[in-house]
C-alpha cells in the first residue's frame, strides 16, 4: 500500500538522528534516500526513506 506521507529535511533529520546539513550533503553526493523537489522545498516520501534504511542494514561492521 502506498502511503502519501512526505517528510521535510528537518523532519527526516530528526527521525534519523542527524543534522539537516548532513542530509543536504548526502543529496549533493548522491547518498541518502531519494527525494523530490517541490519548488524550493525538498521532500522525502516515507516509502523511499524506509527502502533506504532497509537497504543499508548491516549485521556487523565489516559489511560497510
Amino acid at each position: 500500500m502506498t502511503r502519501d506521507i512526505y517528510l521535510t529535511t528537518a523532519q527526516l533529520a530528526k527521525f534519523v538522528h542527524t543534522s539537516p546539513r548532513t542530509l543536504e550533503r548526502w543529496r549533493t553526493e548522491g547518498r541518502g534516500p531519494r527525494f523530490c523537489k517541490c519548488g524550493h522545498k525538498v521532500l522525502y516520501h516515507i516509502d523511499d526513506v524506509t527502502a533506504h534504511l532497509e537497504a543499508n542494514k548491516h549485521s556487523h561492521t565489516s559489511q560497510y
